[in-house]
């Protein structure tokens, strides 16, 4: 049986997601490291054939975090990247992203250990697996900002009723 392609977030996309999450008006002081963090899942993905999406999932927090791009609010933009990232490769690890819960605020604690090498990138990554619950299949591709243009999300962009 076939697995689906992964979907993986472009700087724009995360970009959209700290705009409406944590800074409206901030753009990333550093461009070319949020490009950089971004890409790193894809090409530990590429070259090394990971297909956890837990783990790639935290290497994209982590670069997010350590590459340090905006002035404010990188680890906050890790975690919301990273619930994107799930969710539309068919997991859901937040209800409420930011909310003072519970589970955020260990996921905000687990996001500071691993920012300051208390804890690797892949503890982070069975971390988030230990919270994610499956998405509905309807609902785990569904993009909600445009501006797409990695070859995978282009080739579901039809599936996906998304205007451009």
């Amino acid at each position: 049986m076939a697995t689906k392609p992964l979907l993986f977030l472009t700087s724009k996309q995360v970009q959209r997601l700290h705009g409406l999450w944590i800074n409206a008006s901030a753009h990333p002081s550093q461009p070319h490291l949020l490009e950089s963090a971004v890409h790193s899942p894809i090409d530990v993905h590429h070259y090394t054939n990971q297909e956890d999406v837990f783990q790639l999932a935290a290497n994209l927090s982590e670069k997010i975090m350590k590459n340090h791009p905006y002035q404010d609010g990188n680890k906050r933009t890790g975690l919301v990247a990273v619930d994107m990232f799930l969710k539309v490769n068919g997991y859901r690890l937040l209800n409420a992203p930011l909310k003072k819960d519970q589970v955020n605020m260990d996921l905000a604690n687990a996001q500071v250990a691993a920012v300051t090498n208390q804890w690797s990138a892949s503890r982070l990554g069975n971390y988030y697996e230990s919270l994610a619950m499956r998405s509905r299949p309807s609902i785990s591709r569904l993009i909600t900002f445009s501006a797409l243009s990695i070859p995978e999300n282009q080739r579901l962009l039809p599936q996906l009723h998304i205007p451009q």
